[in-house]
């Protein structure tokens, strides 16, 4: 959680439901990218009640004032309602943003509700988490075109008093991407990160997965690491580290993995990430993930439909998030998982992508209490159990 205007009551993905007035494109690689105008319209609708909530839920009083409730209410409802349209609209693309919009309406719905019934803290508290949604789907669609700074929206949010991590998400969910970029290269170059944890920071990270998937882009994060590497203060284990980092982007750039948008590809890479891992959740792997994963994206937006590759990328895009995640709010790496096992229960992934599952949920959902798994989970594992079985015994007739 973050410091917002003295108040600790928001995460990191902070990013603003601007999921929207980004002006997603949800297909084609940046080189054919091509405008899906439907699309745009939602989000334009999502945007506008959107920046003049967001700004209010920082501050109690005002989000809390009788004279201003009837404007915010009238906003939730439209976000509310534009986001029950997005999820409509959602259902005709791939299963990734179909996801994501269901994460949205849930959100919106939960924020006008719970401000109707008075629970402030409550709404203001799925509005802010609503911003998880718009980080994860902007994380993974390339830039296609340039869109106008959301000027007004970061004055009302006050952005340069923000931490440059919340400011990094806010140019994020407006889709400024390299503005996004250099304020996290000004902030990681900038002496206030400890240097012994640079390399374990999910912002990292992050600034990892924009370059790769907004920007296509591995010689940025080459210049911002040897920037770190030229530090005569920097602790051997973050120097070693560093290293592998470096010359793994030598190695995708001279191999031009990020112009490649193929499953074969993202294995390939994948695989290379694996064998310089000395354990499963080595970060020495992270480059290599990014890049697989950035390849995968772009691959299953441009295949929407059901099919037994389709359902492998899922499965890899799952693989990369076990590592790579450090969200709690959206579990991209369940979804993937679950959407592969029912895309293609009777492939040789499903029981890996269920077992993995599993250990995800109990891991979750797991604490000095024990495990307790909810019901409706242990029926949603019952359910996938049974379709792997189910076509592991058609095959064998």
């Amino acid at each position: 959680m973050i410091s917002v205007n003295g108040k600790i009551n928001i995460f990191f993905g902070l990013g603003a439901g601007i999921l929207v007035a980004s002006k997603v494109v949800v297909a084609a690689p940046a080189s054919q990218a091509k405008q899906d105008v439907p699309t745009q319209s939602i989000m334009q609708q999502i945007i506008g009640p959107l920046s003049r909530v967001l700004p209010l839920s920082f501050d109690d009083l005002s989000f809390e004032s009788p004279k201003n409730r009837p404007a915010i209410s009238k906003d939730l409802k439209q976000l509310m309602d534009s986001a029950n349209h997005l999820e409509d609209h959602a259902k005709r693309k791939d299963k990734a943003f179909d996801y994501i919009a269901k994460s949205l309406r849930n959100d919106a719905r939960h924020a006008f509700h719970r401000f109707e019934r008075g629970d402030f803290e409550e709404s203001r508290f799925a509005i802010h988490n609503m911003t998880e949604n718009c980080i994860a789907c902007h994380e993974s669609l390339p830039e296609t075109h340039k869109v106008p700074p959301a000027t007004g929206f970061f004055s009302a949010l006050k952005i340069d008093r923000l931490h440059p991590l919340e400011k990094a998400h806010f140019y994020v969910v407006s889709r400024q991407f390299d503005d996004a970029l250099k304020t996290y290269e000004d902030y990681f170059t900038s002496g206030s990160v400890p240097l012994t944890s640079i390399g374990l920071l999910g912002s990292f990270t992050d600034y990892l997965k924009i370059a790769t998937n907004a920007k296509g882009d591995l010689d940025r994060p080459k210049k911002l690491i040897e920037k770190i590497l030229a530090r005569p203060d920097l602790p051997g284990h973050v120097k070693s580290q560093m290293t592998n980092w470096l010359n793994a982007i030598i190695q995708l750039e001279s191999e031009k993995a990020l112009t490649k948008s193929d499953v074969a590809a993202a294995q390939k890479v994948l695989s290379q990430g694996r064998e310089i891992m000395e354990f499963p959740r080595d970060r020495n792997g992270t480059v290599h993930y990014v890049t697989a994963a950035a390849i995968l994206n772009r691959y299953v937006h441009d295949h929407p439909e059901a099919n037994a590759e389709v359902a492998e990328a899922y499965y890899l895009l799952g693989i990369t998030e076990s590592l790579l995640a450090h969200s709690y709010w959206i579990s991209r790496e369940e979804f993937d998982f679950e959407t592969a096992i029912r895309l293609a229960p009777s492939a040789s992934f499903a029981e890996k992508a269920y077992t993995l599952l599993e250990e995800s949920y109990t891991v979750g959902f797991s604490g000095s209490s024990g495990t307790h798994i909810p019901p409706d989970v242990k029926a949603l594992l019952a359910e996938l159990r049974k379709l792997i079985d189910q076509a592991k015994s058609q095959q064998k007739t």
